[in-house]
């Protein structure tokens, strides 16, 4: 039978003291090569097999070896200058140049005492090697006491090469307990440069993937919000299926804040509870706090629930205490409990949601009647069910709540029929629809119907030709089509606004029979949709172009409108083009245009380039434009200059206003064992023109942990295509 291996464990143990390293084949790219032995092929047969220039023995049943001493079993090899086996002990003395191998690791040491049968050892005045990871240490004693327990004494422990410590862990008594998955030390420091920056008298370590409760190294930075921005925070591994981060925030300008994260996974779903609390803010002069709930899972096999709960103390909270200009922006907070059940029947499919809903207006310039309604509670039904004819049914009943308000319930009954024919070349599908809503008010002046209603019906007609021609290796086609939509207008002004507005105008709206989101609305129509698409495909199928063009044209006017709006009187729609272009590997592109030919304006314009060669490298152009509301350019990139350095940066400028939204600059150094990231930002945080600055870095002791910001999440929402190294 083979025996466990006595040191490989021993040594990979040590190195679980460090945080799981992510094994990407460039982590190491910077460093000097650390291959692992090469040892000759032996049998695995567990036999311990002896060599040396010389051997004696003794009457005690002892043998001495000197000269070029080499003992083996299986893939593990014990050499030295001289080394005394005893016999009825299954013990082993070496000393002079005692070095231990096998695949893994490589262990040198004045002396060694092994006793084989027992799984035990010792090594004195010993440094070692961890090929894999690129690790290295030393110690004055390095003992197995048992197959599972070992003891240090005087141990270090780096990834960096040698005679270039750039970062160094030191211990003066480890004991490592791989039956128990933990390890405890004494007089533990952590050096970087040479110079201390964390010191614990005693910690208790995982030495598995297992978790275990303990502190977290601390996160730091700083900004003009909260000052110097210290975080120390602790885990909890409260169960195998819950835990928890407990943090004290020390927020320079304002206080100290307590935050919680809880997390579980149960049977029936996964969820997490997130709570911040500043009992006495300096700044603000009161207590702040943030709230959030997320749960989601099933509780049968058919029937989901997912929750999302939010709540913040005032309104303030985000601009001084959140971390982007779109946090700092949040105007409204959901919370929301959907319970979804989902069902099959007769060739088709159909689900049906119960939903209850509300929102935290948190910007206190949002007047009562602008503010959402609440959905208490709201049942959404859906099915289709397919065949030579398509049946769709929509269906929704909800309950309508707001302070000061009209309020009401509403039901919505939408089943549209069509009948596809759909060809190689060709496709033509027409539909027909009925939708019928009724409503059930609470007696408010001035309404003097409690119960409108209002029924229509929706005909259209979709049809479209695909042409394909070869052009040179791949691929073109063009694909004109054509979309009829007819809805008589009624008059609808009677009925209540509680959750409906005009969709945006874009490509995909070229198609749709609706153009107001919710029920209070249905915009009558007698119009014609023209669109014209094509595609370039290479050899390999991969879509090189996509662009598109196409109108509405209107054949009569449109009556339905929102409160406060005019009749549309004009004969055809803004002109609408989207392209998606990879010119090359290196590109993209990307455009969208929305043109008021009777206006000679602009309505919605963006434009797209990103290149990204590889390696690390992007660079974003970006143009938006909205309106009148909105004009803004943006620049980002991340960019190496070389194995070792790199830049990082963003600028989001807004036309209109003439003023910085977002700036963003920083520099990353990279080495054999360790990695730097320093970003400065300012962003504005309210529409006042206040601008937050503050200064955010990250080190990372490759193989060990990290220190200070989460850099690589605040780089990857702020630089697409930006990739966060290991």
């Amino acid at each position: 039978m083979h025996r466990p291996t006595l040191l490989p464990s021993l040594l990979l143990t040590l190195s679980c003291t460090a945080t799981q390293v992510n094994a990407q084949e460039d982590l190491w790219g910077l460093c000097q090569p650390l291959p692992a032995a090469t040892l000759p092929a032996a049998p695995l047969d567990g036999l311990l097999r002896m060599e040396a220039d010389k051997a004696f023995g003794d009457q005690s049943g002892g043998s001495t070896l000197e000269g070029d001493v080499l003992l083996r079993r299986d893939n593990q090899r014990l050499s030295a200058d001289r080394a005394t086996y005893h016999h009825a002990e299954g013990r082993a003395e070496a000393t002079g140049n005692v070095v231990y191998e096998d695949t893994e690791v490589t262990i040198r040491g004045s002396a060694a005492e092994v006793r084989f049968e027992q799984d035990r050892a010792r090594f004195v005045d010993a440094d070692y090697r961890i090929h894999a990871l690129h690790a290295r240490g030393d110690a004055m004693g390095i003992e197995q006491l048992s197959p599972t327990l070992y003891t240090l004494e005087s141990a270090s422990y780096t990834t960096c090469d040698a005679g270039r410590e750039a970062w160094l862990l030191s211990g003066k008594q480890v004991r490592l307990d791989r039956e128990r998955g933990e390890g405890t030390a004494r007089d533990v420091t952590l050096r970087f440069q040479g110079v201390p920056i964390l010191y614990t008298p005693w910690i208790r370590f995982p030495i598995d993937d297992q978790r275990r409760s303990g502190v977290l190294l601390p996160r730091f930075g700083g900004s003009d919000k909260t000052g110097l921005d210290i975080e120390i925070p602790y885990y909890w591994n409260i169960a195998p299926n819950y835990d928890a981060t407990l943090g004290a925030r020390l927020l320079g300008s304002r206080g100290l804040m307590a935050r919680g994260e809880f997390r579980y996974l149960i049977p029936r779903g996964e969820g997490t509870l997130n709570l911040d609390y500043l009992p006495d803010d300096r700044e603000y002069g009161e207590a702040r706090h943030q709230v959030a709930w997320q749960h989601r899972g099933p509780l049968t096999r058919s029937l989901w629930l997912d929750v999302d709960v939010n709540d913040v103390s005032d309104a303030a909270y985000f601009q001084d205490l959140g971390n982007s200009l779109d946090v700092a922006s949040t105007t409204h907070l959901e919370r929301r409990a959907d319970l979804r059940y989902a069902g099959t029947l007769a060739n088709g499919h159909w689900s049906l949601l119960g939903r209850a809903q509300g929102y935290q207006t948190i910007d206190p310039r949002i007047a009562g009647p602008s503010r959402p309604y609440q959905r208490l509670p709201q049942l959404l039904f859906d099915g289709r069910w397919g065949g030579h004819t398509e049946l769709h049914l929509r269906g929704e009943w909800v309950r309508f709540e707001r302070e000061d308000s009209l309020t009401g319930n509403r039901l919505d009954l939408y089943p549209e029929l069509s009948l596809p024919w759909r060809r190689p070349g060709w496709h033509l599908v027409p539909g027909i629809g009925y939708r019928y809503t009724q409503y059930d008010l609470d007696p408010l002046a001035p309404v003097t119907d409690e119960r409108p209603s209002r029924g229509l019906p929706v005909v259209s007609v979709d049809g479209g030709l695909h042409f394909e021609r070869r052009t040179g290796n791949g691929l073109q086609t063009l694909e004109p089509r054509l979309y009829y939509l007819y809805v008589p207008q009624r008059d609808q002004d009677d009925l209540p606004i509680f959750d409906t507005g005009r969709l945006d105008f874009g490509f995909d709206q070229l198609f749709r029979n609706e153009r107001f989101s919710g029920a209070d609305r249905m915009g009558d129509a007698n119009q014609l949709t023209a669109a014209l698409t094509t595609r370039l495909l290479d050899a390999s199928g991969q879509e090189r172009l996509r662009a598109g063009i196409g109108q509405v044209f209107h054949f009569e006017d449109r009556e339905v409108t929102l409160p406060g709006e005019d009749p549309d009187t004009t004969g055809r729609s803004s002109l609408v083009a989207e392209a998606q272009w990879r010119p090359a590997p290196h590109w993209l592109t990307r455009a969208t245009l929305v043109w008021n030919e009777d206006a000679e304006l602009v309505d919605k314009g963006v434009a797209q380039v990103q290149y990204r060669p590889g390696g690390g490298r992007v660079v974003n152009l970006a143009y938006r434009h909205l309106d009148q509301a909105l004009e803004q350019t943006d620049l980002s990139f991340a960019w190496p200059l070389g194995p070792r350095w790199g830049l990082v940066g963003r600028w989001n400028y807004s036309l209109q206003d003439r003023r910085d939204l977002e700036l963003l600059a920083g520099v990353e150094h990279e080495s054999c064992c360790w990695r730097l990231a320093v970003v400065a930002r300012r962003y504005v945080t309210d529409d006042g023109g206040a601008y937050n600055n503050g200064v955010y870095f990250q080190l990372t002791l490759k193989g060990l942990t990290s220190l200070g910001n989460r850099i690589g999440d605040l780089l990857g929402d702020g630089i697409p295509g930006y990739e966060q190294k290991p």
